[in-house]
């Protein structure tokens, strides 16, 4: 595991118990919090990015 990888880094800081609910999470899913909130973060610029373009489309209007 690990490696070269041409990811960005991202840090961030969180109190501790939502730190533990993410470890939680990540254990249940097999996999590390890295890769949950890398999903978490891409799935929210997702509904964002559809947020904007529905409303771009709606002041064309």
């Amino acid at each position: 595991m690990g490696g070269k990888t041409d990811l960005e880094r991202v840090v961030a800081y969180v109190p501790p118990e939502l730190k533990q609910e993410l470890e939680e999470w990540a254990q249940t899913d097999e996999r590390s919090v890295s890769w949950l909130v890398a999903k978490l973060i891409d799935k929210s610029l997702q509904e964002r990015r559809k947020q904007r373009s529905a409303s771009e489309v709606v002041n064309m209007r």
